[in-house]
């Protein structure tokens, strides 16, 4: 389907800073825009604060997808700043740093090792062999599109990983796929995204997906062509937001009319049961 010549020759950043330069909307920003357009460019003045979670999700991939960055990652030492040992302990750490590392918690990179040994194990397993990774891609569409793949796969499929406190199953991860939009428009957009910057559309879009919690049991899940033609529709319609709020400069909230709240028919209160 794709070589790595193409994919290489198609690349729109090599590095992570230069990915952030490219002026084109990303499916993280689609997804504010959809919730509301305020929120787009609030997102984009205030960038987003560092979170655990977020830097367990960083060490995970870059365990999975750049094993030789990995080695980059220096784990602070358990020990006790308060007392004169543990700052010893401390201070001797902070000294064998280098300009290249990146400090970081014990339990954090425990836990991003424990993720990426559990999501290499399930590669292994369902022959899951990378053709190209952290494949940073752009494409003019409606508007300009950029994207960060994690996995193009040599059969024809993205992948992406993903942790969860949900169990890996179909009534977990599973059912959120279906209720949430936001793994419908990542899928899609990714999809169309590889269509316009590669020329050819990938097979289909999965995720690699492992728990959080011992023992890091993990799925790889594929979303249907049904979910994928819902999450084109949310693309369109983020796409469409986007050209009309740049075009006029402005980034709309919420509705500013009262919306009156009732109950949806489908899940409105049956009648109470007569026994006489």
């Amino acid at each position: 389907m794709y070589t790595a010549e193409q994919i290489s020759q198609a690349t729109a950043a090599r590095t992570r800073e230069e990915y952030e330069a490219i002026d084109a909307l990303n499916q993280t920003g689609a997804k504010l825009l959809l919730k509301a357009p305020a929120k787009y460019a609030h997102d984009k003045a205030n960038p987003r604060k560092d979170s655990k979670a977020l830097r367990e999700g960083i060490m995970t991939h870059v365990a999975v997808l750049e094993p030789e960055r990995f080695a980059l990652f220096k784990p602070e030492p358990d020990c006790d700043k308060r007392t004169k040992e543990g700052k010893e302990v401390h201070a001797y750490w902070k000294s064998t740093l280098q300009p290249t590392d990146i400090p970081c918690k014990a339990d954090e990179y425990d836990n991003a090792l424990s993720y990426s040994d559990a999501i290499k194990q399930a590669m292994a397993r369902h022959n899951i062999v990378p053709l190209a990774t952290e494949v940073m891609l752009k494409a003019d569409y409606i508007v300009p599109i950029k994207g960060s793949l994690d996995i193009i796969g040599a059969d024809g499929y993205l992948y992406d990983i993903k942790t969860t406190m949900e169990e890996a199953t179909p009534k977990g991860f599973g059912r959120q796929m279906i209720w949430s939009d936001d793994f419908k428009l990542q899928a899609a957009w990714y999809l169309a995204l590889c269509k316009y910057s590669l020329g050819v559309r990938p097979k289909g879009f999965r995720f690699i997906v492992v728990e959080k919690e011992p023992p890091f049991l993990t799925a790889v899940f594929e979303l249907h062509a049904d979910l994928i033609a819902e999450g084109e529709a949310l693309m369109l319609s983020a796409l469409k937001s986007y050209e009309a709020c740049k075009s006029f400069n402005e980034w709309p909230s919420y509705s500013s009319e009262v919306q009156v709240i009732a109950r949806p028919a489908s899940t409105a209160q049956s009648a109470p049961i007569n026994f006489a």
